[in-house]
Formats: C-alpha cells, structure tokens, sequence
C-alpha cells in the first residue's frame, strides 16, 4: 500500500509539474506585415530617400521595389533587418516620376507590399 501511495503522489506531483504556465512567452512573432507609413523625399538632384515603419519582428531585410512612369516595379535595392530608411541613387532621372514600394522578406518568404508612394524630382533643382 505504501508503494502505491508513493507511486501516486510520484504522479501527481509530475502532473502538476507539466501544466501550461501561462505567463512563459512562445517566442517573437513571425508574420511578415506589410510596412506602413512609407515615405519619399529628394535627398538630392537624382537621388530619393526613403523611410517606413518596420512592423516585422523577424525578418531578413526589406525589398524595395521602384517603377519608372507607369511601367512595372522592378527590385532596386535590399536594405538589413530592422532598418527603416533607404536612398536611391541609381539610374535616377531628373525630371521623371517614380514609385516605390517595400516589403519585409525572410529567406523565400515575401511579405505584403506597403503603399506605393511616388515623387517628381523635377527641375530645376535648388
């Protein structure tokens, strides 16, 4: 009888000790949300700068993709986790309209894109 006892109250403390505590974190969010509050502004005569809120926890970097006119978005440059500004300089014309649009990414993970914006860097330039 007193194995029996023994044995029980064995199990019941080891019951009690795997319970779900509710306070313990399961980790950092892994969503990749679109990036909200993109911003452009001319940094120079052919050159933009770029800023947005990072809402990812965990990601890789950041895409930024910029179309020319109307035609389609093409990737132009990478930024690192956790950034939030970014300039381009590349092939930029003075007196043309640009868009740009951001996206987290991890791996082969894509997340939304945020809002496009587009600016002119029209002439003549200060």
């Amino acid at each position: 009888m007193k194995t029996i006892t023994t044995f029980a109250i064995s199990v019941l403390i080891v019951l009690l000790g795997c319970t779900k505590d509710e306070t313990s974190t399961t980790g950092p969010d892994q969503a990749l949300r679109a990036p909200t509050g993109l911003k452009t502004v001319r940094a120079g005569r052919t050159a933009v700068r770029l800023s947005w809120t990072d809402n990812t926890e965990t990601e890789d970097g950041f895409a930024i993709e910029r179309r020319m006119g109307q035609g389609s978005f093409d990737q132009v440059l990478f930024a690192t986790p956790n950034a939030t500004t970014a300039i381009d300089s590349a092939g930029l014309q003075p007196d043309t309209s640009y868009s740009y649009r951001v996206r987290a990414i991890r791996y082969s993970e894509r997340g939304d894109y945020s809002e496009v914006v587009t600016i002119r860097l029209s002439l003549p330039y200060p």
